[in-house]
């Protein structure tokens, strides 16, 4: 399997719309088996090495009915299934792909892990700093030791339930470095691979439109004010950006009726030894 080549980019803060989508007709089975196929092959060619898995390895959920919320955590930090109401699958279809992409802009090095869509082989092993029934510390550095990502998934009850991702980046390196964080999903909106898919600045969102017969979805959230600049889009690809080039994939507006998926980002001065810290979310929609 090969990594994702990577390029330079010109930084860039986007305003994101939102734009009201016909309602879709249910999926057709001989279209949703070539998709999950396609989806398959391309997780196969974008990942990096072996070390990428899908595997669930802590459960969370809450509530029951309407209100009710149920995912998966990796060991390596990624959510793999997410069920939000209950029997209304987003993630664990075809290519199980979430995670997170760092991009070292002073040396235009990236560094990704989105499960099924594999990673980019420069990480080390990632550990499990604490776990209880509601949330999990998961650390990881690395390979050339200059980064160091820590990650609390937490259960957040409510109505809606939701899973908060608080996302800890440390600058272990000698000086202040420039870097881009992106959390990624693909979004297969209640099992179906063909969906909508948006973003605003401080949101990204895939779905079926109300009249369809699946007209479930899930958003990656923004949580609180930041100091950083950020912004959420949807993609027309169902892999994982590539953080040093993560806009390839998207024309900034309402995509309906593509296998695509969603991604937020933040661009970020750390200063060296000290760290930078961001808070995301995913919801049912």
């Amino acid at each position: 399997m090969k990594a994702i080549h990577l390029a330079s980019i010109v930084l860039t803060l986007v305003s994101f719309g939102f734009a009201a989508e016909a309602a879709q007709p249910g999926p057709d089975p001989a279209q949703e088996a070539l998709a999950a196929e396609a989806q398959t092959k391309a997780a196969e060619s974008s990942s990096g090495s072996s070390s990428a898995i899908s595997t669930c390895a802590f459960t969370f959920s809450s509530g029951s009915g309407v209100n009710s919320l149920k995912y998966c955590v990796t060991a390596n930090g990624n959510i793999t299934q997410f069920e939000a109401p209950q029997g209304h699958e987003h993630i664990a279809v075809g290519a199980f792909s979430e995670g997170y992409g760092i991009c070292d802009l002073n040396a235009n090095i990236a560094y990704f892990d989105y499960a099924d869509s594999g990673d980019s082989d420069n990480w080390g092993p990632a550990t499990v700093a604490n776990q209880g029934t509601k949330s999990v510390k998961i650390v990881r550095t690395t390979s050339d030791g200059l980064w160091t990502l820590t990650q609390t998934i937490t259960l957040a009850t409510g109505t809606p339930p939701m899973a908060d991702i608080t996302m800890t980046l440390k600058n272990n390196s000698s000086i202040q470095k420039s870097v881009r964080l992106i959390r990624f999903a693909d979004v297969d909106a209640d099992g179906t691979f063909n969906n909508n898919f948006d973003g605003t600045v401080n949101s990204a969102f895939g779905w079926n439109s109300f009249g369809a017969t699946h007209a479930f979805g899930m958003v990656l959230l923004n949580v609180g004010k930041t100091i950083f600049a950020h912004g959420g889009y949807g993609q027309n690809v169902a892999f994982g950006p590539s953080p040093c080039d993560p806009f390839t994939h998207t024309n900034f507006s309402t995509s309906g009726g593509i296998d695509g998926s969603i991604a937020h980002f933040y661009t970020i001065d750390v200063a060296k030894g000290s760290t930078a810290t961001v808070k995301v979310a995913y919801k049912g929609l």
